[in-house]
């Protein structure tokens, strides 16, 4: 099976709503921890139409979050239910403060030990007292990814991977805002 680096759209966002936060959120890496959020206070964005008005499946923001529509959860269920948390967000048209859709952050679950270094092009870097990894191509270990349609990576919390199961349910449905970067997978 193939995996997935899940990006946004960003060839087509001068289109699509992009949103920034109403307010600062005090823990905005919490959905980076593969942990379940038990006091999670739903946050509101807002959208901008002039600068674009186009309504996509998954939203782009200034967090980096996995925002994605009510639609999109739906019709991905099957693939991703176990594997995520669904957290409410509130989007709303900056100029009416109506509500634009249903959204949710992902909150992937499985933080997975499944990076292959050796076949990943990376390097490190130091921030402070930090060695911090940086990765421009993501290698897999197969038998690490194995039987799932969505996760982290322990060594790189902050990308998202996705299955070929998963992409194919997006781009049959024509899901918007959605971009797949393929990655390498090691037997």
């Amino acid at each position: 099976m193939k995996y997935y680096k899940l990006i946004f759209d960003y060839e087509n966002d001068e289109q699509y709503l992009l949103a920034e936060p109403c307010a600062v959120v005090k823990d905005k890496y919490a959905v980076y921890e593969g942990t379940v959020i038990d006091d999670w206070v739903p946050v509101t964005f807002e959208c901008n139409p002039r600068n674009g008005s186009v309504v996509t499946e998954m939203l782009g923001n200034s967090y980096g979050w996995p925002i994605m529509s009510r639609r999109a959860i739906e019709l991905l269920d099957g693939a991703i239910r176990n594997e995520v948390q669904l957290l409410p967000v509130k989007v709303i048209n900056k100029d009416t403060k109506e509500e634009i859709e249903n959204y949710y952050v992902l909150n992937v679950l499985p933080f997975l030990d499944a990076l292959d270094l050796e076949h990943s092009l990376h390097t490190y870097f130091t921030c402070g007292d930090i060695k911090v990894l940086s990765v421009m191509k993501y290698a897999l270990r197969k038998e690490g990814v194995e039987n799932h349609n969505i996760f982290r990576l322990k060594e790189s919390p902050m990308s998202i991977f996705v299955s070929e199961h998963f992409k194919r349910i997006a781009e049959e449905n024509k899901m918007l805002g959605l971009d797949f970067l393929e990655v390498k997978v090691i037997s």
